[in-house]
C-alpha cells in the first residue's frame, strides 16, 4: 500500500504559495479583474452543476454577460446556514461520490451547526493561505518550531500520566485544550519550554485560559516567543492585552473559518485584518442589504468563496459582524480592510429596553473586572435583560459560597448597567467544543442589527 502523500508534497501547494506571493502586491484594477473572472467561472459551474444555484439562475434568467463589474455579485441570492440546512444536498454537485470526500462542520454557537463537504484541493489551498500569511511576518511552517494549542485530541494513556502533549514531525508540540487549569499550568509551560518554539498557533480562547492562571499565579515564562497566531474566534482587546502582557510578544489575530470562504490576517504595521481577494469575495452589508463604504461603520460579513467547488457557497452570511476599516495600509495591499471582527451576531446581549450590547468588551477587561476566583465561565441568555452566568470556580471563590458568587453577578451587572439582571451558579466544569473553541456566551434570543 502507498504511503499517503502530505498536502505540502503536492506540486499545487508550492503553485499555490507562489501565486499569492506575486499577487499580495496586485494593483485594485488587477484585483478587480481577477475576482471578476473567478465569479464568471464560478457562475458558470454552478450553473451546470449545482441545483440550487441552477434552479436560481434559470428561474430569474441570469447570463454571464450580465456580470459586469462585481457589485453585479447582487443578481445571485443572499444565503445562510438555515437555509443551506434545509437544502443540503442541492448545494452539492449532482451524483457526487461522497466516498471521496471529507466534512467538518461549524461550531454551533448560533444553535445551527452547519456540514461542510470539500475535497483535497480545498486542504492544499487552506494549507497554502497558512504557509502564506506567515510568510508575511517572515516566518515558514517549514522551518521553525511550534507550538499547536486547538481541539487536538491527546491518547488518554499520555493523559493518564500528566502529559497533555505530543510531538509531531518534531516540529510541532500539540497541546490538548482541554485540559488547562490553574494546576496544569506549570507543566504545559515545561512542556513550551522544553521544545522552544518560535512561535504558537491557537484558538483565542484556550491562550486566554493560560495566559490568565500564568498572570494570576505570576510564573515566570522560561522561553521567547516572536508571535502567537490565533484564528477561528473573536478576541477582544482585553484577551489581547493580557495575552500580549504575560508573553511578551504580538498576537496576530487571523480570519478564517470552517466553510473557507472568507480568509483575513493583519499585516506587520496593523492589526487590522486584510482579506485576501485570491480567496474570495468579501462584502460587508448593512440591514438593507446596501455594502457599507464608511470607515468606522458596522455591518455584517457576507462571503463567496473561490476554493471549494465541492461545496460552492456565494454570497454567504456568515453571521459575523465587522467594522469597515481603512482604503489603504501603509504595508502595500489592495485588499479590503475590517479594522475589527466584534464577533458572531450570537456574540451579543439584549438588554430589557431592546437595547442591543457586545458583552465581550464588558466582561473581558481586567482593569473593570476581577476574574481570580474563576477558572471558566459562561453567560446564558434566554429572555431579554436576565443573564444566567455559570461559574466554575477555583478554591478560593468556592470557600466564600453564595456569598462570592453574588459578588462576581453584582459586577457583571455594574459593568452592563441597570437594564440587566444577573444571576449565576457554581458548576464542577464547562466543556469546550469537539474542535477546541469554548462559547462563553450561549445566546438563545435572535439577533437583529
Amino acid at each position: 500500500m502507498s504511503k499517503v502523500k502530505s498536502v505540502y508534497d503536492d506540486k499545487k501547494f508550492y503553485k499555490r504559495v507562489l501565486f499569492l506571493r506575486k499577487s499580495q502586491f496586485w494593483n485594485k484594477k488587477k484585483l478587480h479583474d481577477y475576482q471578476l473572472s473567478k465569479l464568471k467561472f464560478l457562475f458558470r459551474y454552478v450553473k451546470q452543476k449545482i441545483p440550487f444555484y441552477s434552479n436560481y439562475i434559470e428561474k430569474y434568467k441570469i447570463k454571464e454577460a450580465d456580470f459586469k463589474t462585481l457589485e453585479d455579485i447582487k443578481l445571485l441570492p443572499l444565503i445562510n446556514k438555515k437555509l443551506i440546512q434545509r437544502n443540503l444536498n442541492l448545494f452539492l454537485p449532482k451524483n457526487i461520490n461522497k466516498k471521496k470526500l471529507f466534512q467538518r462542520t461549524t461550531g454551533g454557537s448560533t444553535a445551527t451547526p452547519l456540514t461542510v463537504w470539500a475535497d483535497y484541493n480545498v486542504k492544499i489551498t487552506n494549507a497554502a493561505n497558512t504557509q502564506h500569511y506567515m510568510e508575511v511576518f517572515d516566518l515558514d511552517i517549514f522551518k521553525y518550531k511550534s507550538v499547536r494549542l486547538y481541539g487536538d485530541k491527546i491518547k488518554d494513556k499520555l493523559i493518564n500520566k500528566n502529559i497533555y502533549w505530543m510531538v509531531k514531525n518534531k516540529k510541532i508540540l500539540v497541546l490538548s485544550s482541554y485540559h488547562i487549569n490553574r494546576k496544569n499550568v506549570p507543566i504545559y509551560l515545561e512542556a513550551i519550554s522544553n521544545h522552544q518554539p518560535k512561535y504558537i498557533h491557537t484558538r483565542a480562547s484556550a491562550i486566554y485560559s493560560l495566559s490568565k492562571f500564568i498572570l494570576e499565579e505570576k510564573i515566570k515564562i522560561t522561553f521567547n516567543l516572536k508571535y502567537i497566531f490565533s484564528d477561528g474566534e473573536y478576541l477582544t482587546k482585553g484577551q489581547r492585552k493580557i495575552i500580549e502582557q504575560v508573553f511578551s510578544c504580538r498576537m496576530i489575530n487571523n480570519y478564517g473559518h470552517t466553510e473557507s470562504v472568507l480568509v483575513g490576517h493583519p499585516c506587520k504595521f496593523s492589526n487590522s485584518l486584510h482579506f485576501m481577494p485570491q480567496n474570495g469575495i468579501l462584502e460587508l452589508l448593512d440591514n438593507n442589504g446596501n455594502e457599507i463604504k464608511t470607515i468606522g461603520r458596522k455591518g455584517e460579513m457576507v462571503g463567496t468563496g473561490f476554493n471549494n467547488f465541492i461545496f460552492p457557497l456565494i454570497r454567504y452570511q456568515t453571521g459575523d459582524i465587522a467594522v469597515k476599516g481603512e482604503d489603504k495600509c501603509k504595508c502595500g495591499r489592495n485588499y479590503k480592510i475590517l479594522s475589527e471582527v466584534e464577533g458572531r451576531s450570537q456574540d451579543y446581549v439584549i438588554d430589557k429596553k431592546n437595547n442591543i450590547v457586545p458583552l465581550a468588551p464588558a466582561i473581558f477587561n481586567y482593569n473593570d473586572m476581577d476574574w481570580k476566583g474563576i477558572d471558566e465561565f459562561k453567560v446564558i441568555q434566554k429572555n431579554r435583560g436576565q443573564l444566567k452566568i455559570l461559574i466554575q470556580p477555583n478554591k478560593y471563590l468556592k470557600s466564600k459560597g453564595r456569598t462570592g458568587l453574588d459578588k462576581v453577578c453584582k459586577k457583571i451587572k455594574e459593568i452592563l448597567g441597570p437594564n440587566f439582571l444577573v444571576n449565576g451558579s457554581f458548576v464542577s466544569e464547562l466543556k469546550k467544543s469537539p474542535v477546541g473553541k469554548y462559547r462563553y456566551l450561549d445566546q438563545k434570543l435572535k439577533i437583529n442589527f
